[in-house]
């Protein structure tokens, strides 16, 4: 074939091209390889053509994500097919696109950085672009520095296979087996009663439970897990939550870590489908939990609450029939500016923290203050606060309630200090401790009673 220098050997077919470079990339190196060819004949003829990286290497651990590569490969094959190009995907994780250049092209750098925002350090450096014509030497750096890479780089991983729909019974049946205090976790969220992290006093509000399916999850030989598909995750959580809400009856009034009716702890809160409020076995469950003089929460994800808005209210109409709370979790930083999830009218709305919150450009600024304003910060829990940075924040926007693992820390530090037997632990140890449900976790434990209740002495304030 004759190199026209307009790709590969002068092949205009990219989607024979992208079969090409995905059946490669099983051979150690070959991708890189594909790539520095491929930069090398774009620089011999480099009049027109453009090229970008997408740098998923430099996303913020756990990042990158299994739908980072899927939906950002899909967006570059597109501009593949539209402007004659190809796709490479090293074994770095990054993404390169190099193809004609085209003013449909302007938009793609800025729509790939939003994309991955959130888990950016710096969201302007997790896509280059250069055009050809003008300098090719950083196309062929890069592509030089891959050809050397003799390992993926720390953190990266290849996409996971995608789940079969038929490793959700041997997940069910995993799930009947399963002990619940094994595989259930609990995060306390607090309300901060000062206006400084320098001697406030915390009140716990709630624990939240969560299931960890990776330690049930059978990862069937012909496909990969399904707690890592978020499509047939949710299609399983019916039945998930059956199986909870039977483990959570079975816990009620024998005073461990899963009792929803321990009126010497925080109330419990559950990450429930909207189908599930509407049940009738949560509403009996929620009713015993009322009549045990405790107040039962529901968590449910902004996208499924979006999703069927109809059947959110009907859910909101129950919470306040029958006294629990309606919590409208997973609101990120994104979502508060371009949605209104205050209009979901729920008792709660949990904002997740993100390092970018404090940076936002200073035209998205007021819409973030309005949002919090329609909320009100009484209603605002400020979760995934994993440093002292995101309290920081919270507190100079006027947000009390927080949830994460810097809140697990300072709860492990403050009972410690009123903890006789202290001097047996480590501060990990009492963090880990409290998150526990099962025994196991515990039995080293020496005062269970100060993991258990509602306010620990050096813990209690005006509230």
């Amino acid at each position: 074939m004759t190199d026209t220098g307009s790709g590969w050997d002068g092949t205009r077919n990219a989607s024979v091209w992208s079969f090409v470079t995905d059946a490669a990339a099983s051979f150690p190196g070959s991708a890189e390889r594909l790539l520095h060819d491929a930069a090398v004949r774009a620089a011999r003829h480099p009049q027109g053509r453009l090229a970008l990286v997408l740098h998923l290497s430099r996303l913020r651990p756990p990042a990158p994500r299994p739908h980072h590569a899927r939906i950002a490969r899909a967006i570059l094959q597109e501009a593949a097919l539209r402007r004659d190009g190809h796709v490479f995907a090293p074994r770095n994780g990054d993404l390169i696109l190099i193809c004609t250049n085209g003013p449909d092209l302007l938009a793609l750098p800025e729509m790939l950085g939003r994309l991955l925002r959130l888990d950016a350090p710096e969201p302007a450096a997790i896509v280059s672009s250069w055009r050809l014509e003008q300098t090719a030497e950083p196309l062929l750096d890069y592509a030089a520095g891959r050809l050397a890479d003799r390992a993926p780089t720390p953190g990266t991983r290849p996409p996971a296979a995608p789940a079969s729909p038929l490793a959700l019974d041997a997940l069910a049946a995993a799930v009947q087996r399963a002990h619940w205090p094994d595989i259930t976790r609990r995060q306390t969220a607090v309300l901060l009663a000062g206006r400084d992290l320098i001697g406030t006093a915390l009140r716990p509000l709630f624990r939240e439970v969560t299931v960890t399916l990776a330690a049930i999850d059978p990862a069937q030989q012909d496909g990969g897990p399904v707690s890592g598909d978020a499509c047939l995750l949710g299609h399983f959580a019916p039945r998930l939550d059956a199986a909870l809400l039977a483990a959570l009856t079975d816990a009620l009034g024998n005073g461990g870590p899963l009792d929803a009716a321990d009126r010497s702890a925080p109330p419990l809160h559950l990450n429930l489908a909207v189908s599930t409020l509407l049940s009738p076995a949560f509403g009996a469950f929620a009713v015993r939990c009322r009549k045990a003089g405790r107040m039962l929460g529901a968590e449910v994800a902004l996208p499924e609450a979006a999703a069927d808005p109809s059947a959110f209210a009907r859910a909101r109409r129950l919470a306040n029939e029958t006294g629990w709370a309606l919590v409208l979790d997973g609101v990120t930083c994104d979502a508060l500016l371009v949605t209104r999830p205050w209009a979901l009218r729920a008792d709660l709305v949990k904002l997740a923290w993100s390092p970018l919150l404090p940076d936002l450009p200073a035209a998205e600024r007021p819409a973030l203050a309005a949002a919090l304003a329609a909320i009100g910060v009484a209603r605002l829990v400020l979760c995934d606060a994993d440093d002292e940075a995101a309290i920081r924040w919270g507190l100079a926007q006027g947000i009390r309630r927080f949830q994460g693992k810097h809140v697990e820390v300072m709860l492990a530090a403050a009972r410690m200090l009123s903890c006789p037997a202290a001097a047996d632990c480590t501060l990990r140890q009492c963090v880990e401790r409290a998150a526990a449900t099962g025994p196991a976790a515990r039995r080293f434990c020496r005062r269970p009673d100060l993991l258990d209740t509602r306010a620990p002495a050096s813990l209690a304030g005006p509230g």
